[in-house]
């Protein structure tokens, strides 16, 4: 199984949950990762992605994101017709980011960025108001969210299988529980 990981707004391959997903698939071969930095841009950002997405001929290949990068599964998820697990993700990301227009500051990089009305209508041109294979999709969420609301989605993915967990964090702190799970999930249904 190739795992496609897509981090979140101002985040980077550095996150814990993108090293916890790394470390999973070193410990075994049968697993492969494509794991980078996105660009801030997210139109650059797909390009960048769905280059790889062409690479994967034949092979089987699902998606993992967390915040925009759980925005970003969803499209690709979608347009590919591939599984993709969901952390908290940002279900309504042109609006949600509506909110850091302007400079922004990686989190563990320190670069500083522009986030422009550009960006959010690239988000907006990815918005899928309905999906129409929603079963591809898994959505872990935590009610504790500080950042988006995850009743969205929780309604946003209604027909798609969902673990609601109370308490917890934007960050999903306790993400490591849940990768066996996620790669039961990807692993589920080869459709190629």
């Amino acid at each position: 199984m190739h795992v496609i990981y897509l981090h979140g707004f101002c985040s980077s391959a550095a996150s814990f949950k993108a090293q916890l997903v790394r470390q999973y698939v070193e410990r075994d071969e049968a697993h492969s990762l494509f794991l980078i930095d996105l660009p801030y841009s997210p139109e650059e950002a797909m390009a960048l992605v769905e280059s790889h997405i062409a690479t994967l001929k034949g092979r089987n290949w699902g998606l993992i994101g967390s915040s925009l990068g759980g925005f970003y599964t969803t499209y690709l998820s979608e347009k590919y017709r591939k599984r993709g697990v969901l952390i908290n993700p940002a279900v309504y990301a042109h609006q949600l980011l509506s909110r850091v227009l302007g400079e922004n500051k990686n989190y563990h990089s320190g670069q500083v960025f522009e986030f422009t009305e550009m960006h959010l209508q690239q988000l907006e041109l990815m918005y899928l108001p309905q999906l129409s294979q929603a079963e591809n999709l898994l959505l872990l969420t935590q009610a504790g969210d500080e950042v988006l609301d995850y009743q969205q989605g929780v309604d946003y993915y209604r027909n798609s299988e969902q673990i609601v967990i109370a308490g917890g964090d934007h960050g999903f702190a306790d993400y490591a529980h849940y990768l066996d799970k996620t790669f039961e999930f990807l692993e589920g249904q080869h459709n190629d």
